[in-house]
């Protein structure tokens, strides 16, 4: 009996020690940016894929994030309750430290010309191109709730385990708000304001917004991080699988690849900042800390609403189910820097397949550019 207590004492001792970390009211504060204008530096001609994508997202990180008076933290606890905590408490996972976010949102997307002032678009006119056979004027105004849990999962009848995080998001806010079109404007750089926004039916040639007025969007997203491989140290290459149910109604497989920062466990996915990409804040342990990624992703597509608008029930320029594209690719490569353990900065290039069958078919290249003031001390970004 005695050998018994031993054998099992020791046992346990010799078991990782797993602390979770408890999370600083406030950690941290991001803006980020879309523009196409900023992958034309590695652009042939800036005429090619002239617009595509419009972005802005500010928000905040830390515990007050998640509380319920901001609303959308109140209902993405009650979805992660009842879809994801019972599956992860029964599932072999340690939590070793959680975080949240809470973004504002204003991303749209357009056709190749937003502009029928610009000389280019009626050179494009005479030669054949149609507004109605580009994509749509669409956009998405609201907020996002994100929780984000880092721990390690231990594989079954095996002493192997993996670094494994899991991100979900609540997203709710209205398609065709008028905000789109100014951070369009703002941040276009050399490209001429964009006028077409707005459904003029007399204009020869009439568009305007996937759906015409505002209407209520929301999503519900899920999405999983596992390093599976480690060549060297700081340099992980990771699965990522990922849900979207909701305006976006889809589901993928990614994989990410990099050197991260020295306090990563994960590869920070640098890609667009649309609603299903969910942001994190790590703080490096020195004054400059360096990190350089690259990813893809596979998606099968059932629904999307800046494409396939409201089915009918508008008459807007959208595209049927039938003409949506059911596999889409994306891919992206970045960097980011962390200066004194206090501002961030990060730069990517993305790239997309093209998302229906029309008369312009396109594979879209644009860049993100954020910001980050880090509130958090160096390490793991919590406190014990």
């Amino acid at each position: 009996m005695r050998l018994y207590l031993l054998f099992i004492a020791l046992f346990t001792l010799s078991l990782p020690s797993i602390s979770i970390c408890q999370e600083n009211d406030l950690s941290g504060f991001e803006i980020s940016i879309d523009q196409d204008n900023f992958a034309d530096i590695i652009r042939d001609t800036v005429e090619a894929d002239r617009n595509y994508a419009i972005s802005l997202r500010l928000g905040f990180y830390g515990a007050l994030a998640n509380h319920d008076y901001l609303g959308l933290p109140w209902v993405r606890k009650r979805v992660d309750g009842f879809l994801l905590d019972k599956f992860l408490d029964n599932s072999g996972f340690q939590e070793e430290s959680r975080s949240h976010n809470f973004v504002f949102v204003i991303n749209g997307f357009s056709p190749s010309h937003i502009s029928n002032e610009a000389p280019e678009f009626q050179e494009a006119l005479d030669q054949g191109y149609q507004l109605n056979g580009d994509h749509p004027f669409s956009s998405f105004t609201g907020f996002r709730s994100t929780r984000r849990i880092q721990g390690i999962k231990r594989i079954v009848h095996s002493a192997k385990a993996i670094d494994l995080a899991v991100n979900s998001s609540f997203t709710f806010g209205f398609a065709s708000f008028g905000l789109v079109k100014g951070i369009e404007n703002l941040f276009g750089g050399n490209r001429p304001n964009g006028n077409l926004w707005s459904r003029d039916p007399n204009d020869p040639n009439p568009t305007g917004q996937a759906m015409p007025s505002p209407f209520p969007m929301f999503m519900y997203s899920l999405s999983a991080e596992a390093v599976v491989w480690q060549p060297v140290k700081k340099v992980l290459l990771q699965v990522r699988p990922e849900l979207n149910l909701g305006y976006y109604t889809n589901i993928g497989i990614g994989l990410d690849f990099g050197k991260v920062l020295n306090v990563e466990k994960h590869v920070d996915n640098l890609s667009y900042t649309d609603t299903n990409n969910p942001g994190t804040i790590s703080v490096n342990d020195g004054p400059l800390g360096f990190s350089l990624v690259a990813g893809g992703t596979v998606k099968a597509v059932l629904y999307n609403g800046h494409i396939n608008g409201i089915f009918g029930w508008n008459k807007g320029h959208y595209y049927g189910l039938g003409d949506t594209k059911k596999i889409v690719a994306e891919a992206y490569a970045g960097f980011k820097l962390q200066f004194v353990s206090k501002v961030e900065f990060n730069f990517s290039v993305n790239y997309r397949t093209a998302e229906f069958s029309g008369l312009i078919s396109r594979n879209p290249i644009w860049g993100t550019v954020g910001f980050k003031y880090l509130l958090d001390s160096p390490g793991e970004g919590c406190y014990d």
